[in-house]
């Protein structure tokens, strides 16, 4: 029994999204910002019944909001219209289970499986935020406010006032079971099933950490507050015995010190004493003081780290950051399986983790979301459903594409997309990206917009290029620079692998390559005596902006007047050599020189000889034009290219 789907509409930026869960551990990976901790405050919000403020309606749903109260307070609809109009926030999620296995019980799922179909192993629980306010108290919201003439007409800006100020009293959280076959057949169902249904932990990102000798950083104060406070069989399995022990010390010791040190402070004040009182008939004062060791113990207790050579010690301050929240995470984990082993019997438990990557070093990350699943395995008997966010590309590469969730972010709402879908139709492709990326460390489900390019001299010059545009071609000045793009290195025979994983993750996408003209026998020429090009992106491009047959020769002729229009697909574009003052390079140091033929010292009238680049290696060319040519113009093509991009919108339409 897992959770299999998430269908949240209306909250926030998720105004309508589907999300699709892996059985194990499901990775959410995106920009900031783009509603990753939306999903999880969400799903929270609704299993712990809290009440819905007004920033967690949709903005794109507001003037619509406001504009139906105009309507109805101005009598131009009624209240049932008006109540029909407004969109809700709701969720639903969908179980899977499976009647097939005899020891799987259906425990805390039971009360929302209606249907009657034994084919159906599924399960639909829909949370949904409505607008209940009766009329006459959502009228009276407004009469209680309105300082004018109440016959007036109601003004937009005053209904706006009053929504924000009055909205959480609008919505009544409702949960319902709907049966999978028959969306009109629901039964409602309260809030402690839902609960029972779904324990939901959520370990945070942990941004308060610092090595800072001025800050009193002490990860283990609030675990051994719930060691003292939580009852024993509470506590996690493999350190109950220990903490019994520490228990019985701290109590027999404060027994102790408190009999002896209240002796003592008698003795004390009553020598101390003075001026006659209290005599002899007269009771005694007598000293009573409460130790309570254990505050200290949960005060003053920190981490050390001992040398096992010279068994010396050091603060945990001396040590980083990363396992001091790798440590406070395990810690969570076991305090959260032991929630949920004396929960209901059966359940589907939800743990979220915001961003565990925080101070953890790359190796540390790929380590620590490996071994996830094993180490929940080792402290639970229960399948815990783990939902992790991240913005690190060493976790998101650490693993299957199958277990990733590419959140998108638009203008005014939120998408996500598995990435284990895309794998199932273009298998072949996946395997190779995703090789590819956890070789290469790619950080491309963080960018703003991509661009491919061929190797280490387009690596070093495209962004000194991307600067150039900025400050020479103020008309067109692409700002790429202030945007997160993300250079990849893949090579003219490998660029148009990647396309149709980009335009799935609906990335922006700049390709460029080199034209690398060939003869009939496939051998090095200039573009001007060339029959084709040996550049696979290329042609692969070519045959799908033409119509052309896999088995289709490629002429260069066609590769060299391929329109701009042709040049681009969905969010991609192409660009490699063109003409510049009747000369073309095959590649892009020949492109560079033609551009630069001052520079280079060429002729007024050179030919194709002239530019031929032969006698250096590609980086050392790179760098000689970055250091000893600052002045360089960029070839067109690339600036061409640089340009499209920029005017590539980085939240879609």
């Amino acid at each position: 029994m897992y959770l299999k789907t998430i269908k949240i509409k209306n909250y926030r930026l998720l105004t309508n999204v589907e999300i699709n869960l892996d059985t194990n551990t499901t990775i959410i990976v995106g920009r900031n910002n783009s509603g990753k901790t939306s999903l999880m405050d969400f799903i929270r919000k609704v299993t712990h019944g809290n009440k819905l403020t007004f920033h967690d309606y949709p903005m794109c749903c507001r003037d619509g909001l406001y504009k139906s109260t105009e309507e109805y307070l101005n009598n131009e609809i009624s209240y049932e219209d008006f109540v029909s109009s407004v969109l809700c926030p709701s969720i639903k999620f969908c179980v899977s289970y499976d009647l097939e296995k005899p020891e799987e019980s259906l425990g805390a799922l039971s009360p929302f499986i209606i249907d009657t179909d034994m084919d159906t192993t599924t399960a639909s629980i829909l949370a949904e935020y409505r607008f209940t306010i009766s009329e006459e108290s959502f009228k009276e919201c407004f009469l209680v406010e309105q300082e004018d003439d109440e016959d007036s007409k109601v003004s937009y800006d005053f209904i706006q006032k009053i929504i924000k100020k009055r909205f959480s009293g609008f919505f009544t959280l409702t949960i319902e079971a709907v049966n999978p076959n028959d969306e009109s057949d629901k039964q409602k169902k309260s809030l402690s099933e839902l609960g029972e249904l779904f324990p939901v932990y959520i370990i945070r990102a942990e941004r308060g950490m610092d090595e800072s000798e001025l800050i009193n950083s002490n990860p283990l104060s609030p675990i051994l507050t719930r060691l003292f406070k939580s009852d024993i069989e509470n506590t996690y399995s493999d350190v109950q015995e220990e903490t019994q022990k520490l228990r019985s010390l701290v109590t027999k010791s404060n027994e102790d010190i408190e009999e002896k040190t209240n002796a003592l402070l008698a003795d004390i004040v009553q020598k101390s004493l003075g001026f006659g009182y209290p005599n002899a008939e007269e009771m005694k004062f007598k000293a009573i003081t409460q130790i309570a060791l254990e505050e200290q113990i949960k005060s003053h207790t920190d981490l050390s780290y001992i040398e096992a050579g010279l068994n010396e010690e050091l603060p945990s301050t001396y040590n980083g950051l990363g396992y001091k929240n790798l440590i406070k995470i395990e810690f969570e984990l076991a305090e959260f399986s032991k929630q949920i082993e004396d929960s209901v019997e059966v359940a589907v438990p939800l743990l979220f983790l915001e961003e565990p990557e925080s101070h953890m070093h790359p190796q540390l990350q790929q380590t620590f979301v490996k071994f996830l699943n094993s180490f929940l395995a080792k402290i639970s008997s229960k399948a815990i459903q783990v939902l992790l966010t991240t913005h690190s590309s060493h976790i998101a590469n650490a693993v299957p594409f199958s277990q990733i969730r590419y959140v998108q972010k638009q203008r005014n709402q939120i998408s996500y997309k598995d990435l284990g879908e895309f794998s199932k139709t273009n298998k072949k492709n996946a395997d190779f990206i995703h090789k590819y990326l956890t070789i290469s460390r790619c950080d491309l489900f963080f960018a703003d917009k991509a661009i491919l390019i061929e190797g280490t001299a387009e690596r070093l010059l495209i962004p000194d290029m991307i600067n150039k545009c900025e400050s020479f071609y103020q008309s067109e000045a692409p700002n790429l620079s202030s945007q997160y793009y993300s250079l990849i290195e893949v090579g003219g025979a490998y660029a148009h692998v990647f396309c149709p994983f980009l335009e799935y993750l609906g990335i922006p996408t700049l390709i460029i390559t080199d034209i690398d003209s060939i003869d009939d026998n496939r051998g090095k020429i200039h573009v001007s005596k060339g029959t084709q090009s040996s550049n696979a992106t290329i042609k692969w491009w070519v045959r799908r902006a033409l119509g052309l047959k896999e088995e289709d020769k490629v002429p260069l002729e066609k590769i060299i007047n391929l329109t701009d229009e042709k040049k681009t697909y969905g969010n991609c574009h192409i660009e490699y050599q063109t003409y510049e003052d009747e000369l073309c390079g095959r590649s892009l140091e020949e492109s560079i020189i033609n551009a630069n033929r001052a520079l280079y010292g060429i002729s007024d009238n050179p030919t194709e000889a002239n530019i031929d680049f032969e006698d250096k290696k590609k980086t050392d060319f790179a760098l000689e034009l970055l250091l000893e040519k600052t002045s360089y113009e960029i070839p067109a093509y690339i600036k061409d290219g640089l340009c499209w991009l920029d005017k590539q919108k980085v939240f879609g339409t």
